[in-house]
């Protein structure tokens, strides 16, 4: 399953939780980028979605085909909006937050790159819905 629907200010998928969805999902941000002339946001917004969409499919529906993972685009003034949520029972984000990766450490690189690349984060109360806001 694969289901894009358009909206006046980006796009939203619905997919099964298969790695190649990840692929397709960046696929259809550089198309949307295209459209409006915005490619120079192209490489932050898809390791933002490919960093959140991997650890959706992967932790949170443990690689359930079964299981549903949704996106949204939103175009905002000055940048864009990254929505994600899965069907898994989400984590404690507040406590992994506060926890410090060590450099070599795999997990955890995720909220690394979202705090590099993205303006805000934020998550909702179970752990399996996050916003990333894009300022580019």
């Amino acid at each position: 399953m694969f289901n894009l629907t358009p909206l006046a200010q980006g796009f939203a998928l619905e997919m099964d939780s298969r790695l190649e969805n990840v692929d397709r999902c960046v696929e259809r941000i550089r198309l949307f980028l295209k459209e409006r002339g915005a490619e120079s946001h192209l490489f932050s917004l898809s390791l933002l979605a490919r960093e959140a969409l991997n650890n959706a499919v992967i932790h949170g529906n443990r690689m359930d085909p079964g299981k549903t993972v949704r996106f949204r685009l939103l175009e905002r003034e000055g940048g864009f909006d990254l929505e994600i949520e899965d069907d898994g029972p989400g984590f404690d984000w507040q406590q992994r937050l506060q926890a410090r990766s060590k450099a070599d450490d795999v997990s955890g690189r995720g909220h690394e790159i979202f705090r590099n690349y993205a303006q805000a984060v934020r998550y909702n109360r179970e752990g399996n819905a996050m916003t990333l806001e894009y300022r580019g």
